[in-house]
């Protein structure tokens, strides 16, 4: 039985799960405003723009923030978060000039409307720094921090783009300003309070090399994960215009608390798996993945039915009519998480257990089946296609993950009894762990 938290560790917990409520509100918020304000192709435009951020924040915590939890631990030095800082703004002033050459090659060459896109690229330094102090909180047991660099990030991010609204500007370029200046002030209060301030560049620069031997593995993780999370729905604006695509973004919207549900279970749910593992091999390991998918599975397919039932009303509420023909591929969206979520503790237990390549092998073959039955089913039949291709993708994911837990759990079940020897690292956590 596990033994309850100490006060300070549900503290700790709790304070995770309020920052992360209002990190995830906040942007729920500023997609509804986009919509309200903007309408359906704004949204396709502004959506657009969101993958690009969850590209490139993926990519800055795979190179900097893990690599750096992992090898450090939660006594600092000083110099470690300077580097930190200096290292993201590395990766956002690279990544920021990389892309506005490519915006203005789609702009000047190609004739595609890529200006959203380009409006974020002079922000992305501070959103990865603002990032990377939020996960230093973490990594430093001071959620608190991240909780009031969010709270500020928000508000500043609210009032910019309510004043820049009200002077007449309601272009996306408008909103990610808002976005990006909410971020800027939500870095320098959390340098603030970790006490810290940027680095050179320089130094930004050796600390990514440093580190490169461990953070290649993190972003082999992440490369294998987000196509088949978001990296597929690129396919979409190209197949069906920035205008439909907005409506794709609002079901999928909707379904965004579940998204705060998946991430809190995960990041309890891994250290909880380990222990299980440790001190009840792989029968304590199997009944905790069952618990935890029960649990998970349970919240998310009553809100998801819930969703789907109710999808037209739910967008009318939160975005206005001109969304209400989004409500049947939101029901198929419902039913994707809700397929996701049935294999959510068998992949959390493959990670516990090491058995990360296994994983990643899922990951690139379900990416690829969603990846293709989206392209077929978006241009055969349009949205509706591509409603069916997530329901596909998350049917092609669980299977997958659930055959993999499966196997690799049949194969441990001779080395891995109760008081056997430690179960094998992951390439991704290495010796640090």
């Amino acid at each position: 039985m596990a033994k309850p938290l100490p006060t300070a560790g549900r503290k700790r917990v709790a304070l995770t799960l309020a920052d992360q409520l209002v990190s995830s509100a906040s942007n729920f918020a500023l997609t509804a405003l986009v919509a309200r304000l903007g309408g359906v192709s704004a949204l396709g435009s502004f959506g657009i723009a969101l993958l690009v951020w969850f590209a490139v924040v993926g990519v800055n915590r795979a190179l900097v923030s893990e690599p750096m939890t992992v090898i450090g631990g939660p006594e600092v030095k000083p110099h470690e978060h300077r580097e930190g800082v200096a290292a993201s703004a590395v990766v956002g002033l690279g990544v920021g000039v990389l892309l506005a050459a490519v915006c203005w090659v789609l702009i000047v060459l190609g004739g595609i409307d890529a200006l959203g896109v380009l409006a974020l690229a002079p922000w992305l330094p501070s959103l990865l720094v603002q990032d990377y102090c939020r996960a230093a909180a973490f990594r430093t047991r001071q959620p608190h921090i991240a909780l009031a660099s969010d709270v500020v990030f928000a508000v500043v991010q609210a009032v910019a783009t309510v004043v820049l609204a009200e002077v007449g500007d309601r272009g996306v370029a408008s909103f990610l300003a808002g976005w990006g200046i909410g971020a800027t002030a939500g870095a320098i209060v959390g340098m603030a309070m970790l006490r810290t301030r940027p680095g050179s560049l320089w130094r930004g620069w050796l600390r990514l090399r440093r580190m490169w031997p461990r953070s290649r593995w993190f972003l082999a993780e992440f490369g294998t994960a987000f196509p088949g999370d978001q990296g597929y729905l690129f396919v979409l604006p190209v197949l069906l215009g920035t205008t439909l695509f907005g409506l794709y973004r609002a079901g999928s919207g909707l379904i965004g608390p579940i998204v705060v549900i998946f991430l809190a279970a995960g990041n309890i749910g891994l250290p909880e798996a380990v222990r299980s593992l440790r001190e009840g091999g792989q029968p304590g390991l199997r009944r905790f993945a069952v618990l935890l998918t029960a649990a998970v599975s349970g919240v998310t397919v009553l809100y998801c039915g819930v969703v789907a039932l109710m999808a037209e009303p739910l967008l009318r509420l939160v975005y206005g009519a001109p969304f209400a023909p989004a409500a049947t591929v939101t029901a198929f969206i419902a039913g994707q998480y809700a397929l996701n979520s049935l294999s959510f503790g068998a992949g959390v237990a493959m990670k516990a257990a090491g058995h990360m390549k296994a994983l990643w092998v899922v990951r690139i073959c379900s990416a690829t089946i969603t990846i293709a039955s989206t392209a077929v089913l978006a241009s055969v039949a349009g949205l509706t296609g591509a409603g069916v291709a997530a329901l596909i993708g998350g049917l092609a994911y669980s299977g997958g993950v659930l055959t993999a837990y499966v196997l690799t759990a049949a194969a441990d079940r001779p080395r891995h009894r109760r008081g056997a020897r430690r179960p094998p690292k992951s390439p991704v956590l290495g010796a640090g762990r």
